[in-house]
C-alpha cells in the first residue's frame, strides 16, 4: 500500500466583525477552539469598538457533527493524522484569507488571539507569515513545542503577549501556567502577563473589550 497526497483548489470560509477602513487602527487575527465555528467565535469580540477595531477569523478546515450524526457542527483545526500536511494546509488557506484584503500595515496594528486548539495554529501562523504584531493573546492553550526565537527574528519592536486560564478549566494540569511563561521567554523574549480569571474553558468577552 502507497499513501500519496494530491494538490487541488478547495473553497472554505472565514468570517470578519466591522469594516476595514482608513479609521481601522488595529486588525484581530483570531483563532477559535476545537469545535467552534468563526461566525460565532467573532460574538466574543463585538464589545471592541467597530471603528478602531477590525477582526478576522480563519476557521479550521476540518467540520464534523458535535453529538452523532447531525445537529450542531463544529471545526478543528487539525488532528494528529497527517499532521504535518494539515499544518502546511492551514498557512495557505490564511495565507489566502489575509491577501484578500489588501492591508496597508504602514498604519495598522496586528493583535494575534488564540482559543484553546486554536493558540498552536496562531503561534504556528505567526512564524510563518512573519508580519510584525504588537500582541499576542494566548488563552487556554499551549505554545506549539517545535518553535524556537529563530522563528520569530522579524521582531523588530517590544510586544505584549498576555496568557489567560481560568481558575476551573478542566484541561489545566499544575504547572502549565509555569511552562507557557517559560515557553513565551525562550521563544518571544518577553515575560508573558499571566491572568486568571474566575471561570472554565471559555472565553470571556468583558475580558476582551479590556485589552
Amino acid at each position: 500500500m502507497e499513501e500519496r497526497h494530491i494538490a487541488y483548489q478547495h473553497t472554505t470560509p472565514y468570517a470578519v466583525l466591522n469594516k476595514l477602513t482608513k479609521d481601522t487602527k488595529r486588525i484581530w487575527l483570531v483563532f477559535h477552539g476545537y469545535g467552534q465555528l468563526s461566525r460565532y467565535f467573532l460574538r466574543k469580540f463585538e464589545g471592541l469598538d467597530p471603528v478602531e477595531n477590525y477582526i478576522i477569523a480563519p476557521q479550521g478546515i476540518s467540520k464534523t457533527y458535535l453529538e452523532g450524526f447531525s445537529g450542531r457542527v463544529g471545526a478543528s483545526w487539525m488532528t494528529s493524522e497527517d499532521r504535518l500536511t494539515e499544518i502546511a494546509n492551514q498557512k495557505v488557506y490564511i495565507d489566502a484569507v489575509i491577501a484578500a484584503h489588501q492591508i496597508d500595515w504602514a498604519d495598522k496594528r496586528l493583535v494575534y488571539f488564540g482559543f484553546s486548539q486554536g493558540v498552536a495554529t496562531m503561534c504556528r501562523y505567526a512564524a510563518h507569515a512573519r508580519l510584525p504584531f504588537d500582541q499576542m493573546i494566548l488563552w487556554a492553550g499551549m505554545f506549539p513545542p517545535e518553535l524556537a526565537n529563530k522563528d520569530y527574528d522579524f521582531l523588530n519592536r517590544k510586544i505584549s503577549v498576555k496568557y489567560f486560564t481560568g481558575s476551573r478549566d478542566p484541561f489545566y494540569e499544575t504547572g502549565m501556567k509555569e511552562g507557557q511563561v517559560s515557553k513565551v521567554r525562550a521563544v518571544l523574549g518577553v515575560d508573558a502577563e499571566v491572568r486568571t480569571f474566575d471561570g472554565v474553558h471559555e472565553v470571556r468577552a468583558d475580558l476582551i473589550n479590556a485589552l
